[in-house]
């Protein structure tokens, strides 16, 4: 029955990737269609959301008067045998009259914590989403580096084949093949090793999408994104916008109506009656009125008081900590991103070209048998090693803008 309700949760999905007919089986997913899936699925967004709706529920709550109370006695009943002329019949209503606006302001509190929770449920978002961000973008660079290791596995498989031939023609010595098996059998090392951090990238990715019976089969996508860096002073500027912030801040609200809330309860409330009697004796209607009001002599509300009004210093001295930390993590994460930036740059346009120029004349000469196969092993390795530490630039560059980018305000 889950299998069903994914299949048609994913259908419902525009533009969501296949899935197979028997699992939930993903092929060509794509980061757009990861942050989709992990905003339907995440229980962290799921449990957020239902915080909001249980706030909403107390805030609706919260506005209700006390319900009227029912008042029927019968009076003057003694233990032994009365004439019923002695006995007395009451029956009324009760009604309990909040002073000092209690249910407006109580009201007034879960409305603002019913707003904290929503800005907490954007906090979550942002987490989930980062999260997400960083595990496809490690899922991606897994994937693309296992290509890569098995090109360089299938290069050395070439090469044994073109010595041995050479071999059997008497222009090579033994030494060059036992050379090209072992750096096979270190690129086949290597290979089996990217595949299985590329399987546990995408059991992490399937983590962070927040559901176990999604099976990731592929990834759609390219590492190679233009990010534009904004300036520092522009991001300080909008830090006001980060979800913690405004969680910070809403929960400073809640606390100051919640102290407001403390203070008007320590006025006691007045309970009014308005009393049906009939007298037996003179067989009369009467009506009764009276009040019913608390005497605070024990109960004074000063610990709530004391209570509410500690809780919002805390919730004040969090929200200058949260500004404090948050624009240290800016600070820190657009130097990163600059930094991984440059790094990208530099081995795209200055680094990637010429080792692929040094590798094409490596392999030009030692086919000329100008130079000889150490070298030109020595110069693929090189080669290799630059290709990776180009997906490795490119990895970076996601993670880094992933944590950048939780600075911002998303749609």
């Amino acid at each position: 029955m889950k299998t069903i309700l994914h299949l048609l949760t994913l259908l419902l999905l525009g533009g969501m990737p296949s899935v197979g007919a028997t699992t939930n089986q993903l092929d060509a997913l794509t980061l757009e269609q990861a942050l989709a899936l992990a905003e339907q699925h995440h229980p962290q967004l799921a449990e957020a959301r239902a915080m909001v709706e249980a706030a909403a529920g107390r805030a609706q709550q919260a506005g209700t008067r006390p319900n009227p109370e029912v008042v029927v006695r019968a009076e003057q009943i003694p233990f032994k045998d009365t004439p019923a002329r002695d006995r007395q019949y009451v029956v009324g209503f009760a009604q309990t009259v909040p002073l000092g606006s209690k249910v407006a302001k109580a009201r007034q509190a879960e409305l603002l914590e019913q707003d904290a929770r929503t800005r907490r449920l954007e906090v979550v978002r942002r987490d989930v989403r980062k999260r997400d961000h960083t595990a496809f973008a490690t899922a991606l660079y897994q994937e693309q580096a296992a290509s890569i290791q098995t090109r360089i596995a299938e290069d050395f498989s070439r090469t044994i084949r073109l010595i041995k031939a050479r071999l059997a023609a008497e222009d090579a010595v033994p030494e060059e093949l036992a050379r090209a098996e072992m750096e096979q059998a270190r690129a086949e090392v290597e290979v089996r090793r990217s595949r299985s951090l590329q399987e546990q990238a995408r059991s992490a990715l399937t983590a962070a999408l927040g559901s176990t019976e999604l099976h990731i089969q592929s990834l759609a996508g390219t590492l190679e994104a233009a990010f534009e860096v904004p300036t520092l002073e522009s991001l300080t500027a909008r830090l006001a916008e980060h979800p913690e912030l405004l969680e910070a801040q809403a929960a400073q609200k809640v606390n100051a109506a919640r102290l407001e809330l403390a203070m008007v309860q320590q006025i006691p409330d007045v309970t009014a009656e308005v009393l049906y009697r009939r007298l037996e004796a003179t067989r009369q209607n009467t009506l009764d009125f009276g009040f019913r009001i608390p005497l605070p002599l024990f109960n004074t509300g000063q610990g709530r008081v004391r209570e509410a009004r500690a809780e919002a210093l805390a919730t004040e001295a969090r929200s200058r900590s949260t500004q404090a930390e948050q624009q240290k993590q800016l600070h820190t994460a657009h130097a990163a991103l600059t930094m991984a930036l440059a790094n990208r740059r530099a081995l795209k346009d200055d680094i990637l070209p010429r080792a692929k120029t040094v590798l094409e004349a490596v392999e030009a000469r030692h086919a000329a048998g100008e130079l000889a196969l150490s070298d030109a092993l020595s110069a693929r390795r090189e080669w290799a090693a630059v290709q990776l530490a180009h997906l490795e630039s490119l990895r970076d560059v996601m993670h880094t803008w992933a944590g950048l980018s939780a600075h911002f305000k998303t749609p």
